[in-house]
């Protein structure tokens, strides 16, 4: 509850206290561990303590490797939350190569389960944005419309996703029109 209410240090105390607990009553591989850490993780990141949230996703990844397996599709989500870390951290090489290893692993592991579609989805979003900030808007398209054709035309896109996705593709064109000397924002927009 901590968390959510963005109580995020109690959170933490309390995450911390229940891995102490658990690793008490169980096995070191234990999926409720990993989870707890990433909670941990997402707290840290939260409070923008980087490198602490770096080492926990690093936990994470470690305690799933040695339960799944280093080619499950749990780790390309593990690695697009480290990806995301990297880039907080401003390396964008990293982060850019730690995205396409996790979206290699999802084309390994393709299947039509709608949560995997949408975990897809938000790492293509997630690969447009840091080409987007890196000015590649070109290939930030290409992702979006890849995250876009997701939601609207397999998922059948029920809540905001695909407006938001829409949202962003405006934006890119409109800034790539800027740049290209096609009038003012208020034309644009």
């Amino acid at each position: 509850l901590h968390m959510y209410d963005g109580h995020y240090p109690d959170s933490i105390l309390h995450l911390e206290e229940a891995i102490k607990i658990k690793t008490t009553f169980l096995e070191p591989n234990h999926p409720d561990l990993s989870s707890i850490l990433m909670f941990i993780a997402l707290n840290q990141l939260a409070l923008e303590r980087f490198d602490e949230c770096m080492s926990s996703l690093l936990g994470v990844r470690r305690f799933r490797e040695d339960a799944v397996g280093h080619t499950h599709p749990e780790i390309g989500l593990i690695l697009n939350n480290i990806a995301c870390v990297h880039y907080e951290l401003g390396d964008s090489k990293r982060a850019e190569s730690l995205f396409q290893e996790a979206l290699d692993l999802q084309r390994e592991a393709f299947t039509t389960e709608p949560t995997f579609l949408k975990s897809v989805s938000t790492l293509l979003s997630n690969i447009a944005f840091l080409h987007a900030k890196n000015g590649l808007f070109p290939k930030a398209l290409i992702e979006l419309e890849g995250a876009l054709q997701i939601q609207q035309e397999i998922l059948c896109d029920e809540d905001n996703e695909s407006d938001a996705i829409l949202e962003n593709i405006a934006h890119i064109m409109a800034i790539q029109k800027m740049q290209h000397g096609s009038g003012n924002m208020e034309e644009i927009t």
